[in-house]
């Protein structure tokens, strides 16, 4: 039995004798490797000298174009020529002369003329004196002894203020061959000869570096190399520059090339290690297993198969089948614990949040330590998450869905509770309750109130951003004591009923309870919105509604101030509703309207005063507005035509045809009429309908683009995204994005 074990693990052993040999096939690779590095040091020459050609013809041709227009070009000419007076005409043709010079060339990054008769220097951007010129030593180096070649790398310097650049520099007299009317500077950016050769090698792997005549740096890679790194070398029978290559980390290569010997060596003795650690290691390790295998033997657990070969026990199925039923043990009885755990977990939040138990501090430090809940502190405060609309939530997803957004729901709420630094604990109290215990501690008048209004304001804007509902949190008192808790949940579940009156998708806390006033306002906008469409649209009974608005505001208890704020909005609103009128209409409510109301609203004493002339007001405005209609012979077809597409602009069949088989009149007719009285083309109009449709959608909903352009009357987001961007000048991906963090910032 114990050769057998022997074997085995012998056998087991064997994939540790198949990574030595593996290792030893490394090393030959080694030559392989090798050659692949020659290639490459081959590939670095040709890249030094490829770097070399294309940066000396690309100056060659900027130093023939200003060899060519020397010669051939008038501006240039009569700037040289002209007197000391100069003429500026003559300077403005030179200075478009020498910016198509620079639109032609890209690598020039500035030009400059100097003119020796009186020393006046002419760029693309200024123009001065040699004296007073940044570059002024430059141009007296060169004007003594000027060359055809190019400088080494050399700081220029155009204005002041802006600092200077690293360029190298052409100097061409003129005219051409006598040299003795000016000269012109052509100055190119290293930084520009850095990029046209940065395409020509991965700067992971190979460098370029280029020095000039003194050695000193021009372009290239920034890296610290050594002159052994240095593989290949040119030198410019052009401009003289030195290009010299390598490759990146060149010399850890070389060393690893070098190694090639002591890792035959290497590989060596790890074969005669291998093999003399297996040889012991399957020895010592097998006294042990033969030692649990002679234990098993006696164990009477049938196993599968016989538990035999040919007549032999095997160990293996005693030893498997044992640890399976010790395995299939031990996991029933996690799983009872956890399921026993979560029904325990509930239990106690009930009893804290109910209350009516003899539940004391101590007992429950006691089963928060033993099921791993957060442990009290002191302060505590109830609140509870309830879904809006639960019977809708309830329709549009199915079982499985709301189980899972419910998951999800409290995963967010302990994700923003610890990015706050908050403990909770929730648990779901009801189907569509889920209540939160918050842990407080500190100052809860002040530090503690701003994390709570930061925690339940991010959970609420998570919700309406990422999930397909909206949610209305209930915030109740604080509790000092385990006591507090039932009152703290009581209030935050109050709160919760006031939902139908301060609106959904919101936090609720006992001061907005206790603000009626705040409730009611709220209530009279909707009043507001009403009154404005019915104006709009010239119905004779926006004058009862203003009425019945009135009575409604006289049995309300709103202060001054909140009066105010709802006829400012008045205000607002009917401006809102003019803009998107006859352009004729918005016109008299700017010149009439708004400021014999804003008049008003300035000399106000009473409610039934404001009222009285506020709608005198309205009444005088509602009398232009019908008169400036009945002028109109088509006022009334357009306005139907306006209704038509605020209905129904989702269409995508929408266009001036359909208007004229739907109003059986000509489209070109529909179209001229509707610029008359609208002052807006009709493409315009329903473009406008629904772009505003368009990002309220991105920004109130989830839907897809492709949603969102079919709800509009859009068959192509491809199309719809186009005039989105033209009419914003945001992709609608990027709207919905800045929108979202404008209103999380």
């Amino acid at each position: 039995m114990r050769n057998s074990w022997f074997k085995r693990l012998l056998l087991s052993y064997m994939p540790m004798f198949i990574i030595v040999i593996t290792f030893i096939f490394f090393v030959f690779f080694q030559l392989f490797s090798e050659q692949n590095r020659k290639e490459a040091l081959n590939a670095n020459k040709m890249l030094s000298l490829q770097a070399m050609r294309l940066v000396d013809t690309s100056l060659k041709v900027i130093d023939n174009m200003v060899v060519l227009e020397t010669i051939n070009s008038k501006p240039l000419k009569d700037f040289f020529k002209s007197g000391t007076t100069g003429d500026p005409y003559i300077n403005i043709s030179a200075v478009q002369k020498l910016k198509e010079m620079i639109n032609y060339y890209p690598l020039i990054d500035s030009i400059y003329l100097v003119r020796y008769s009186d020393g006046f220097v002419l760029s693309d951007a200024t123009n001065s004196f040699v004296k007073q010129y940044p570059d002024q030593t430059f141009i007296e180096q060169y004007q003594i002894s000027k060359t055809p070649k190019w400088t080494d790398g050399r700081t220029f310097e155009q204005f002041k203020r802006i600092g200077g650049k690293q360029v190298v520099s052409l100097v061409r007299g003129s005219p051409y061959m006598k040299n003795d009317q000016g000269m012109i500077v052509i100055n190119v950016a290293t930084d520009t000869l850095n990029k046209l050769t940065r395409d020509l090698y991965d700067s992971k792997v190979s460098f370029i570096q280029v020095t000039d005549t003194t050695d000193n740096m021009l372009f290239g890679s920034p890296i610290q190399v050594k002159d052994s790194e240095i593989y290949s070398q040119y030198v410019s029978s052009y401009s003289k520059w030195k290009y010299g290559s390598g490759l990146v980390h060149g010399g850890f290569v070389h060393i690893i090339s070098s190694l090639y010997n002591v890792w035959f060596v290497i590989g060596l003795l790890m074969i005669a290690l291998g093999l003399i650690w297996m040889i012991y290691v399957s020895r010592r390790n097998s006294r042990p297993i033969e030692q649990i295998a002679a234990r098993f033997s006696g164990y009477s657990l049938p196993v599968s198969g016989g538990g035999s070969k040919r007549g032999a026990p095997d160990e293996f199925a005693f030893i498997e089948s044992a640890l399976d039923n010790i395995l299939e043990q031990s996991k029933q009885y996690q799983q009872k614990y956890q399921e026993d755990l979560h029904l325990r977990t509930r239990f106690l939040f009930h009893q804290l949040i109910e209350g009516g138990s003899a539940l004391t501090q101590s007992d429950w430090e006691l089963q928060a330590l033993q099921l791993k809940l957060p442990l009290p502190l002191g302060l505590y405060r109830i609140l509870v998450v309830e879904i809006d609309k639960y019977g809708d939530f309830c329709s549009n997803f199915s079982k499985g869905d709301q189980d899972l957004l419910k998951f999800t729901l409290r995963s967010v709420v302990g994700e923003i509770a610890s990015k706050l630094e908050s403990q909770q604990w929730s648990e779901w109290t009801s189907a569509s309750n889920l209540s939160v215990m918050l842990f407080e501690k500190g100052d809860v008048e002040r530090g503690e109130q701003s994390i709570l209004l930061q925690l339940v304001d991010q959970i609420r804007a998570w919700t309406e951003q990422n999930l397909k509902f909206t949610i209305t949190i209930g915030i109740g008192h604080h509790a000092e004591t385990i006591q507090g808790i039932p009152k703290s949940y009581k209030g935050a579940m109050e709160a919760l009923k006031y939902k139908i009156v301060l609106g959904e998708n919101r936090w609720i806390t006992s001061d907005d309870i206790a603000s009626q006033s705040q409730a009611e306002i709220y209530s009279h906008l909707g009043a507001i919105r009403s009154i404005a469409q019915s104006f709009r649209m010239l119905e004779n009974n926006w004058s009862d509604q203003y009425d019945e608005w009135f009575v409604q505001l006289k049995h309300g208890r709103l202060t001054n101030d909140e009066i105010v704020n709802l006829m400012n909005y008045l205000i607002y609103y009917f401006g809102r509703e003019m803009s998107t009128a006859n352009k004729n209409y918005h016109q008299i409510w700017i010149q009439e309207g708004l400021p014999k109301l804003s008049e008003q609203m300035d000399n106000d004493y009473s409610l039934d005063h404001l009222r009285d002339e506020t709608k005198q007001v309205l009444q005088a405005l509602y009398v232009s507005l019908q008169q400036l209609q009945d002028e109109s012979q088509h006022a009334s077809l357009i306005r139907d035509i306006r209704k038509y597409m605020e209905r129904d602009y989702a269409n995508p069949n929408m266009s001036l045809e359909w208007l004229g088989e739907q109003f059986h009149i000509n489209p070109k007719y529909v179209s001229r009429l509707f610029k008359e009285n609208t002052g807006q083309k009709f493409v315009d109009f329903l473009i406008d309908l629904r772009m505003q449709e368009a990002q309220r959608l991105l920004v109130e909903t989830n839907d897809a683009i492709q949603e969102i352009a079919e709800q509009v009357g859009y068959t192509s987001a491809i199309s719809f995204s186009r005039v989105f961007k033209k009419i914003t000048g945001y992709s609608p991906g990027e709207y919905r994005t800045e929108r979202t963090r404008r209103a999380n910032g």
